[in-house]
């Protein structure tokens, strides 16, 4: 009797998670696994900002692929997906310039997001995104870069210029990005670019209040999602760090001289990374048309695309409605949010169902209980919500700091995020360009 194949479209939390937990039944002879991504590596995007900032090196945020997967038999393919055929059971991919067709028994998708640019004029061309591996090093080279052209003015208004960056959405990338800029760039004008490595009458130099940093947010408030004490916490340690936060702002515009905003005015600034949101990546169905809603495709309560017995939908991607939510406020009805630990658990839940599928046993609902959220507001602070206790400080970055780490697959991979850390502790960012 052949073995069911299973094939998952992304390797991003839900992609990788789900494989993780169907690796036993692999590893058993139960079930074949194909994992189909654009890269051969899993992406923790959670720390994509100390990327950026020099805090972390590139390669310490990206797990191979078939590492992770080593010795379990899953097999691993390179590629971007093409199409999807419901009736065929047929997923075509772009692997390598070439056009490969791999059949399925089960199909998960878990395609993910992109950033979001919401139709601004200038936004797309104009600004920085911060959602790959290739947009964190781009960001680095641009803060470097900056400064590296700074030094070669000697005209104060235009060495300002250069030094003026700009961060759009006051969500948690935003905030944490904000604060480590903020940290970075106060750090390598003191070490490498400042006032003491310059001649007193030397022009060609950086003073240390030059670089400005604007955090730009459509909201009323920061990180809406938490209580009103930890979002003053925020803003007030992103305000002591020298971050200017402009709330209840929207961006008209985006130009080559910074952004238009909400009541006719401009924030001048060099350097604009967009984290004002993201929206799903829907693969192209061949022979139906999927069910849509808020953008993200539509599941039943056991993540199966509506009309499709075997094509599962699950992380960013799906617009899962929780039944219990739903029964508790039928007015304000929002699909689960799109964060890395909503996809970790929609994933254990989705492989329980799978082989339950498999092995002809009743499939069960879904229900999402947030553990909590913590975010960090630079080095030694962050804020968090664990269940119903909310907690803001140095114990609360060190929490943070250490369940990130254990949500990386393997030890080897935690030991050197461990190492990177405590040494970044005592030495300066790195400003190698990437």
């Amino acid at each position: 009797m052949l073995r069911p194949h299973i094939v998952i479209l992304g390797a991003g939390f839900a992609g990788t998670y789900i494989a993780k937990n169907l690796e036993h039944a692999v590893r058993k002879g139960e079930i074949d696994i194909t994992i189909v991504n654009r890269t051969n590596y899993f992406l923790f995007t959670p720390l994509l900002h100390e990327v950026a900032t020099g805090a972390l090196s590139p390669s310490s945020v990206a797990e191979p692929l078939r590492e992770v997967f080593r010795g379990t038999d899953i097999c691993i393919v390179q590629g971007s997906v093409q199409s999807i055929n419901k009736s065929d059971r047929v997923v075509k991919i772009d692997a390598d310039g070439r056009s490969h067709s791999i059949h399925y028994d089960y199909l998960i998708i878990a395609t993910g997001a992109e950033t979001n640019y919401y139709g601004i004029p200038g936004a797309d061309k104009l600004t920085l995104p911060l959602k790959t591996l290739a947009d964190a090093a781009l960001v680095r080279n641009r803060i470097i870069d900056s400064f590296e052209k700074a030094v070669l003015v000697s005209d104060e208004a235009e060495r300002r210029s250069f030094l003026s960056f700009a961060v759009v959405g006051g969500g948690a990338t935003g905030v944490e990005l904000a604060a480590e800029l903020a940290e970075f760039t106060r750090k390598i004008v003191k070490r490498y670019y400042g006032v003491e490595h310059c001649r007193s009458d030397d022009p060609h130099r950086c003073e240390p209040g030059e670089p400005t940093i604007t955090l730009v947010h459509a909201g009323k408030e920061l990180l809406e999602q938490f209580a009103p004490s930890l979002r003053r916490a925020a803003l007030n340690r992103l305000t002591k760090n020298g971050v200017t936060v402009m709330a209840d702002t929207a961006v008209t515009e985006v130009t080559k001289a910074g952004l238009s905003i909400s009541g006719g005015r401009t924030v001048a600034a060099s350097t604009i990374i967009w984290t004002a949101g993201v929206k799903a990546i829907i693969p192209k169905f061949e022979d139906i048309s999927p069910t849509v809603s808020g953008g993200r495709l539509s599941v039943d309560s056991f993540f199966r695309v509506l009309g499709c017995e075997r094509v599962f939908a699950v992380g960013d991607i799906a617009a899962y409605v929780d039944a219990r939510g739903f029964a508790l406020d039928t007015k304000n009805v929002r699909p689960l949010p799109m964060l890395a630990q909503v996809a970790e658990a929609e994933a254990r839940h989705l492989a329980a169902n799978i082989l339950a599928s498999i092995r002809g046993r009743k499939l069960r609902d879904f229900h999402y209980r947030s553990r909590g959220s913590m975010v960090s507001i630079g080095q030694w602070f962050a804020i968090g919500e664990i269940y119903s206790m909310n907690i803001a400080g140095l114990l609360t970055w060190w929490l943070w700091r250490t369940v990130y780490l254990f949500k990386f697959a393997s030890w080897r991979k935690r030991i050197r995020i461990a190492a990177e850390w405590s040494f970044e502790l005592i030495s300066p960012r790195d400003i190698t360009k990437l």
